[in-house]
């Protein structure tokens, strides 16, 4: 079990239950379990999870990479949020 989903396991988070993984570093954000793409604009990314969207609020913001549940979006990232659903 690698260390995140020890993290969330202990916190009684399923890993296949809905849950997704994001890193965000200087000037982007790795994104993981990723169903589709919403909408695409430079100053926001929504993207649909399995249960639900994340919204990725920025500036410059473009779709470096997206497959297999992987998306990784470039440029100022000032936020996001997921809205379950």
């Amino acid at each position: 079990m690698d260390f995140v989903n020890s993290v969330l396991f202990r916190l009684g988070v399923e890993a296949g239950a809905g849950a997704y993984k994001a890193v965000i570093a200087e000037g982007y954000g790795y994104f993981e379990n990723v169903k589709g793409i919403k909408s695409y604009k430079e100053d926001e990314v929504v993207l649909f999870l399995k249960k639900g969207e994340l919204v990725v609020r920025g500036e410059n913001l473009a779709l470096k990479k997206y497959g297999l549940g992987d998306a990784v979006i470039v440029g100022k990232i000032d936020g996001f949020d997921v809205k379950r659903g």
